[in-house]
């Protein structure tokens, strides 16, 4: 007879085993065999056998209260033949013993974060996702191992990815919105991107609308930016057809290798340490944080480190900057071949072009 306080959620009919600080109603040879961590009262294990195996709908929670717990925690989640997941609480079903359905949450009481079909222990049927971090395999069951890169989720991350497997292999993935809305997350196929541009024709690239052109044919599903106009920006050639550009919506907001969030940056407002200087207006940042500013006086775009506040050479004029920005961005992406992009930089000398290339 056990001297420790009953949890509320404990009933009268189990007994404690104070060798495992477990609460317990029935065994592994019973039809119903439950446990409860104590003094919370928390549901470990509620598992229902037929004929000594797992039958039924399992719930298993790998709660704890101390970390001498833990190891004899998934000792036991292993020898009950149960999965693991992105979650330590899953609601699993077995038929006769074999797994055909998992649920993984942060809690009996929440959503599925991962809904898992099987048979003959492969993952076969639907599965369900709520993205999220993962640290090591998505989900684990008797040699049978998911990692989350099999569904190439796209960045931004989707907010859920629903997927359907044959005998272990992916068929189709769907990618939804937070608000249930498919996503279309297919890559445009962009046969004609610029490779045969001459050093001659750049002049003109915004003017003629090519800037705006190529921005939308690129990336026509990515949000656009919305930044107030620039008089600086303006007052330089090619200035006020990018200044149109901008507040027009027709410049697409990068993720990978640049951004125009930057643009109309006031460096002698903002005391920019190294380009405190009033000809100096921003355009766009790279990846690593590094800002392309105008310089109003000679038309010229300098390339600004922020860590040594200095600025140095980047591109002879805005036309070159879009020109060579939307490229590097668009070969970060995969959208198109990234060494004859190289190839086409090296060949109409745009030296910063080249280098920001490489790091992507």
């Amino acid at each position: 007879m056990t001297t420790a306080p009953r949890p509320k959620s404990v009933p009268p009919e189990a007994t404690f085993d104070a060798s495992t600080k477990l609460w317990r109603c029935g065994g592994p040879n019973d039809a119903r065999e439950r446990l409860w961590i104590h003094p919370s009262g928390l549901l470990l294990l509620d598992a229902t056998r037929k004929d000594g195996k797992l039958d039924g709908e399992i719930k298993w929670s790998l709660g704890i209260h101390e970390m001498s717990e833990h190891a004899p925690r998934l000792a036991m989640q292993e020898a009950l033949g149960l999965p693991s997941g992105p979650n330590n609480t899953m609601i699993a079903t077995f038929a006769d013993g074999a797994l055909v359905e998992v649920r993984f949450r942060p809690g009996f009481d929440f959503p599925d974060e991962l809904r898992i079909e099987l048979r003959d222990g492969v993952i076969d049927g639907a599965l369900e996702w709520v993205v999220g971090p993962v640290d090591g395999a998505l989900f684990e069951y008797a040699g049978t191992k998911l990692l989350h890169k099999i569904f190439k989720v796209p960045k931004p991350w989707p907010h859920r990815l629903t997927a359907v497997f044959a005998k272990g292999k992916l068929k189709s993935t769907t990618f939804f919105a937070k608000d249930g809305t498919p996503l279309d997350v297919s890559k445009p196929t962009l046969t004609e991107w610029g490779e045969s541009t001459e050093a001659s024709t750049l002049a003109g690239y915004i003017e003629r609308g090519d800037f705006a052109a190529d921005a939308a044919r690129f990336f026509p599903k990515a949000p656009r930016v919305s930044k107030p106009g620039s008089k600086k920006v303006r007052a330089v050639p090619a200035g006020r057809a990018l200044d149109e550009v901008v507040t027009g919506g027709g410049v697409p907001s990068m993720t990978l290798a640049f951004d125009f969030d930057s643009y109309g940056f006031d460096c002698k407002k903002e005391d920019l340490a190294g380009a405190n200087d009033d000809k100096y207006v921003g355009i766009a940042s790279d990846g690593s944080g590094e800002m392309f500013l105008l310089d109003v006086t000679t038309g010229a775009v300098v390339r600004y480190a922020h860590e040594e506040g200095s600025v140095s050479p980047a591109f002879d004029s805005l036309d070159q900057l879009a020109f060579a920005l939307l490229r590097v961005e668009a070969a970060a992406k995969k959208l198109i071949p990234k060494a004859k992009v190289s190839a086409l930089f090296k060949r109409l000398d745009l030296k910063v072009a080249a280098a920001l290339l490489k790091e992507y």
